[in-house]
């Protein structure tokens, strides 16, 4: 996933020129940062807390950097006065929003107060699309006003015109449960600040992300479930702060998967004619990618390293015998004739070491179809003779992720794609073409190309992270993920996660929104078009 870093930590704690200490940001791979900027210069605090034309002069080098601004802090003895200024900055830099603290000096009068100015500015700012948003700090935890934190006080006094964003190291050390805080007040928060806190300390920024008694994975799965965005707000850092935010990030990117050990998993349908949604059943494990066999109404998908059949109308489930492949992922398909399994099973090993089998319908023991790793298969060719997959090699010392085809019982491999992370290889019922798709445009999008790998064509373009385009069995309908650009990385495609269903024609017209749902990895990994190409399996899931 993608995470922003609010900035004034790093900076309070990087030796040398603001230009010089972003450039180091950046070079660790960090792309969104959330600066403090003030109207008037802070002296001696200028480095740390931006001056607004400070960054209005420096903004195309920041740009140029891959730095991306859409949230700041705003330290303004005026707030109404500075509107205006705030409003060309916007435009200039494209924020989205901006952001306040509640006053210092914490009383039901000077909240009132408060409430009449954000709730004005916020007025102002929203003529052009940009919002307001009020960080917490432990004083406006720790207070309480009416009955309520001094925070949630001054929130309720703005009518819902200014929103939430929450640091939940200072929920935390205002005395708070963090995750019970976020959801009290889940409707208005629209920013997390991720911060860890440790008993016994003073301050909760003493202590690095996931060393402290916050619960990071719980807050971070209810922003993750609202496709909130997330920032690394740590005020103290070591000395080498770019590896440390780096660590956090590889911290927080590790829930999702660790959080799918109480998902539960809906296997469902959708009829594109009516737009009906029918849910088949229900598991208390996570189950993945359903393949809808054409000759049965049976569907196949992968649980816990099995392959297991759903019968629709009885609404009973079986156990595939895999024999030695034990550890399936979500990336099998059948033989056109489905006589045949294809799996591609991870190694004892773990980690990226999928290899292909081939293995009977009804079970048994596999065969071997790619020796090298890691592999992940997509499409089985309508003749029988070729599989299409893709896998990770290592090229001219470059790790390089491509479409590769192979013929069904082994032999030499073919490589098809060069450029880009490239994935999902599928045939057209005719087996003139494959779809896939690649990063070769920048971001995720569905592409088609000829059997032999010529005629690369993208076919979608848009803001967004596409993924997995499963042609319908008559040719005309592809139904493919999509992720929001700002989500995740655009070779990612994660668990646990707001996303969207799109429908288009074949020919690439009429792109569009079929359905919104808690998905991502494991939703539709491989093709689940059904043999009348007006259903397609899918499976959603609900995360504690």
């Amino acid at each position: 996933m993608k995470f922003g870093v609010q900035l004034y930590g790093p900076l309070s704690s990087m030796r040398g020129g603001v230009l010089e200490n972003l450039k180091a940001l950046a070079a660790a791979g960090i792309e969104e940062i959330e600066p403090c900027i003030s109207m008037e210069p802070i002296p001696g605090r200028e480095e740390i807390i931006w001056p607004v034309d400070w960054l209005t002069a420096h903004f195309s080098e920041i740009e140029q950097m891959g730095l991306q601004i859409r949230s700041a802090h705003v330290f303004a003895a005026d707030l109404a006065a500075s509107v205006e200024a705030l409003k060309a900055l916007a435009k200039q830099a494209g924020l989205r929003q901006y952001v306040v603290k509640t006053p210092e000096e914490i009383s039901a009068v000077s909240l009132q107060q408060a409430a009449l100015t954000y709730g004005k500015a916020a007025d102002e700012l929203g003529e052009t699309g940009v919002s307001l948003l009020l960080h917490n700090e432990a004083a406006d935890i720790q207070t309480k006003i009416a009955g309520k934190t001094a925070y949630e006080r001054l929130l309720d006094l703005c009518m819902g015109k200014v929103f939430a964003q929450v640091d939940i190291g200072w929920v935390k050390f205002g005395g708070e449960d963090p995750e019970a805080f976020l959801r009290r007040n889940a409707w208005r928060v629209k920013s997390l600040h991720h911060k860890d806190f440790s008993a016994g300390r003073k301050e909760p920024a003493d202590v690095s992300l996931g060393t402290g008694d916050v619960d990071l994975a719980a807050c971070f799965r209810f922003a993750q479930h609202r496709n909130i965005p997330q920032l690394i707000d740590q005020e103290h850092f070591g000395p080498d702060v770019p590896s440390e935010i780096v660590g956090a990030f590889r911290l927080l990117n590790g829930f999702p998967y660790s959080s799918r050990k109480n998902t539960v998993s809906y296997l469902n349908t959708y009829d594109i004619e009516t737009g009906e949604v029918k849910t088949l059943a229900r598991f208390d494990r996570v189950i993945e990618a359903p393949n809808w066999l054409k000759k049965s109404d049976t569907i196949l998908f992968n649980a816990e390293g099995s392959m297991c059949s759903y019968d629709i109308a009885s609404g009973t489930e079986t156990r595939i015998d895999t024999g030695c492949c034990d550890n399936c992922n979500n990336d099998h398909v059948v033989s056109p004739e489905e006589t045949e399994l294809a799996v591609s099973h991870t190694e004892p090993t773990g980690g990226l070491s999928s290899r292909i089998y081939v293995l009977p319908l009804t079970g048994g023991e596999p065969r071997l179809v790619t020796p090298l790793s890691p592999s992940f298969l997509h499409g089985w060719s309508p003749d029988g003779k070729e599989l299409a997959y893709c896998a990770f090699r290592e090229i001219e010392g470059k790790q390089e992720v491509d479409i590769y085809a192979i013929p069904a019982e082994g032999g030499q491999v073919k490589r098809l794609t060069e450029g880009g992370f490239n994935d999902g290889p599928e045939y057209s019922p005719d087996g003139s073409c494959l779809w896939y798709n690649s990063t070769r445009s920048g971001l995720m999008q569905i592409w088609r190309m000829k059997r032999d790998g010529s005629e690369q064509t993208q076919i979608t373009c848009n803001e967004r992270n596409n993924w997995f385009g499963h042609l319908s069995p008559d040719g005309k309908k592809v139904v493919y993920l999509s992720y929001e650009k700002d989500q995740l990385e655009p070779q990612e495609h994660l668990p646990n996660m707001p996303v969207e269903l799109w429908l288009m024609n074949a020919d690439g017209e009429n792109q569009h929104k079929i359905l919104s749902l808690f998905g991502g990895q494991g939703s539709i990994n491989v093709n689940s078009w059904d043999k009348d190409s007006r259903r397609f399996a899918f499976v959603s899931y609900e995360a504690e």
